[in-house]
């Protein structure tokens, strides 16, 4: 998805949420300050099968039917996923899932995506210093180091990266886009901002799909 394609569902989904774009656009300009790598080196990644690991229900599961390819893990995911295989390949994050297992897998040689939004300035102001050698995401304008790929959630970013580099198959495993997963500081309006990110989710991959000539079909296997 080309950035033309993407910026009017951009400004659909931030009109739905009430999203301020002027604070997305902070956002990316501080994380610039941190990281501003050219993202060549994904270049290795381009036209293989990618699996993109989501942290809902069914993931230990899901995760056996890996084979080949290479692994994106929407960044809550990464401890389940590290727990049972050690590093992913790729981790695309906005910094609110484990920092200290994102981090030691960063360490380990995992390629970070860090993302800019108007809500995680705070945590690219403490975090984004350990990510150096990663790549800045923006959901806004993109520009020299500071790379938009498409996609809204951690999950659906993942798979439009994918595309981006080429995949010819793209599988999603521990993806549910109808029970939220509950953090203890959420109260109802924050479960409620996040039913609505879950239906952008699941429109923007059925996006990609058709983008891609493909069916989407849904379960704990989900194949672009």
């Amino acid at each position: 998805m080309n950035f033309d394609q993407w910026f009017p569902l951009y400004l659909q989904i931030t009109d739905s949420l009430g999203i301020n774009r002027k604070m997305d656009y902070e956002s990316s300009m501080i994380l610039r300050k941190f990281i501003h790598n050219s993202d060549n080196i994904l270049d290795a990644y381009r036209g293989r099968n990618a699996f993109i690991i989501g942290n809902g229900p069914n993931l230990k599961n899901a995760i056996k039917t890996i084979s080949g390819g290479y692994v994106i893990v929407a960044d809550s995911a990464i401890e389940t996923y590290s727990s049972l295989y050690g590093n992913p390949d790729i981790i695309v994050t906005d910094l609110d899932g484990n920092i200290n297992s994102i981090i030691d897998s960063y360490n380990r040689g995992s390629i970070i995506l860090v993302h800019a939004h108007g809500d995680n300035i705070n945590a690219i102001e403490k975090y984004a210093k350990y990510f150096s050698n990663g790549i800045a995401t923006t959901q806004y304008i993109p520009m020299a180091h500071l790379y938009n790929y498409g996609g809204f959630s951690d999950g659906d970013r993942s798979a439009f990266l994918a595309d981006y580099l080429g995949a010819r198959h793209i599988t999603l495993l521990g993806f549910d886009f109808k029970n939220v997963n509950i953090k203890p500081y959420y109260d109802n309006t924050a479960i409620i901002r996040k039913k609505i990110k879950l239906e952008w989710a699941k429109y923007l991959l059925g996006c990609l799909s058709k983008l891609r000539g493909t069916s989407m079909h849904y379960g704990d296997v989900i194949e672009i």
